[in-house]
This record gives C-alpha cells, structure tokens and sequence, in this order.
C-alpha cells in the first residue's frame, strides 16, 4: 500500500515485458538527478517488481485524474507516448494550478506546461510552442558515472536490445553470429518473454555469455564493442567510449537514429544479417 499522507509528485509512465522498461529508467534517472522529493509512480501497464518507487495502478486516465485530485500535488510528470494531446488539455482544464511536464522525443503537439526533450541533436524550433520545450542533458544513471572510472579488459561484445527485446531479435541476431564465435556478453531483464530458450541456446553456444537483471554499465566497460539499440542506452554507450551497432526496432527512436547516423551504423530490424561483416570493418 502507498501512504498518501504525504503530499507527493506524480510520475506517469508505463513498463512491463510487452513495451518495455525505457521510459520507467529514464523517469527514474530524472528523479535521481533533479532530486524529486516524495515521488510516486501511476501506471496503466506496470510491474511493481521492476521499480523500488511507490507505484499505484490504474485503469484509465479518468482513474488517474481521480488520484491526482486526492494527491494533490504541485507537479505532474508523464512520459507516456500513449497520454494524448486531448488528456493532456483536460488535465490542464482539471488543474489549471498543478505543473504538467511531459516527455517528449518525437515533436508531437503538446498541452502541457512543459515538454522536456533530452535527446542529442534536438530542434527546438521543431515544436509547435517551442518557448515551453526545455532541452537538458542525456540522462546518464549514476552506476555509469561509476563505472567509467574504473579500468577493465575489454572482451567480447555488448549485447542488448532493451531489457524485454520486445521483436525478439535476440535468438535470430544470434543464429547469424553463430559462425563466427565472437564472445557475446548479453545483458537483459527477467522481463524477457523469451529467456527461457535464450538460456537454453546460451548453455549450448558457450560463446554467449548471460547476465540477467546484471549491471548494463559494467557490462559496458568490460566489453570491445556493442550492439545495441537507438534509445537512450546508445547515450550511455557513447558516454562510456563504447563503439557499436545500433539495431532500430522502434518507430519512436527516428530522431535518435537520425543524429547516431552521423557517427554510427544503425541497421533496421530487417537488416541483421549485415552485422557481422560491419562488426569486422569496425574493428579493422
């Protein structure tokens, strides 16, 4: 049960298996960096296991109107590609007096009081209303900080795909490589609809290495090169000095791939079957 005796700061977002834990991370580290005091998470798809925030369910957005009203809060935070323009302008018709800032990396139309963009490469000029976009640094979590300083052996590669992989490329990226026995260090989530059968090749190809609900940022370090997708753990790659692929298997992570584009090879989902000969030319 969530104590609601204490005025708290809303936080939006949805997470689980199906679409994923991007959002949830990203809201996490914002919380983290700007020192949010008495944060609680509202969500229409979640999973209480994969936060230590208090998290409250819901379902529907009249339901979380409902909450806001008895939190009462001064400020509303949602990173929700699927809150509309429309629940945006009734929450503010509901509370015109509480802040609403909402996530934003796709220049969608918005009404909140402000959208927060913090992807490499944006154009603030793009929005609509761009006086109300606050641009602010990659949000970069603290164990990556950490494990930069530390100096390991580069082995192997990288690999994630988020921690769900949710077009389960996973098993069909490996069965490319396979001729090839690179040392794989894949890093995912119990999230994973198909862990069972990853852990199941894993155990027959000994050149796959799993880690499961394991430190991605020490991953990082330890590893030569990466494949990874363009979300933000491709800003976390970079931040580590990590060179890799990137594989696109979102239409929402468009503008990342269009600035990654620029340094970096970044294939779609039906392109896999270039990775390897691209990861030789890399590292030759």
């Amino acid at each position: 049960m969530v104590n609601m005796t204490n005025k708290m700061q809303i936080l939006r977002v949805d997470f689980s298996s199906r679409i994923g834990l991007g959002h949830l991370r990203r809201i996490e580290t914002f919380v983290q960096r700007y020192k949010i005091a008495n944060p609680i998470v509202i969500c229409k798809e979640c999973d209480e296991n994969l936060t230590t925030l208090p998290l409250v369910c819901i379902d529907s957005e009249i339901e979380f109107f409902e909450y806001v009203k008895r939190l009462k809060p001064s400020w509303v935070i949602v990173d929700n590609y699927k809150f509309t323009y429309e629940n945006e302008r009734e929450f503010k018709r509901l509370f015109p007096h509480i802040k609403l800032t909402v996530f934003d990396d796709t220049y969608t139309k918005h009404y909140a009081d402000e959208v927060i963009n913090h992807n490499l490469g944006v154009q603030k000029e793009k929005y609509e209303n761009p006086h109300i976009v606050r641009i602010i640094p990659p949000l970069i979590r603290e164990e990556f900080k950490k494990a930069r300083r530390k100096r390991y052996k580069k082995e192997g590669v990288f690999f994630s795909l988020g921690g769900s992989d949710t077009k389960n490329l996973t098993l069909k990226i490996f069965k490319i490589l396979k001729p090839l026995q690179i040392p794989i260090n894949l890093y995912t989530t119990t999230t994973n609809k198909n862990l069972d059968t990853i852990n199941k090749f894993a155990f027959r190809n000994r050149w796959v290495r799993l880690y499961i609900n394991e430190d991605v940022a020490e991953g990082m370090a330890k590893s030569a090169f990466g494949i990874i997708t363009p979300s933000v753990i491709s800003y976390e790659a970079m931040y580590m000095g990590l060179d890799f692929i990137a594989i696109q298997t979102a239409a929402n992570q468009e503008e990342i791939v269009k600035f990654l584009r620029r340094n970096y090879k970044v294939l779609k989902d039906h392109e896999i079957n270039k990775i390897p000969g691209f990861i030789f030319r890399r590292k030759s």
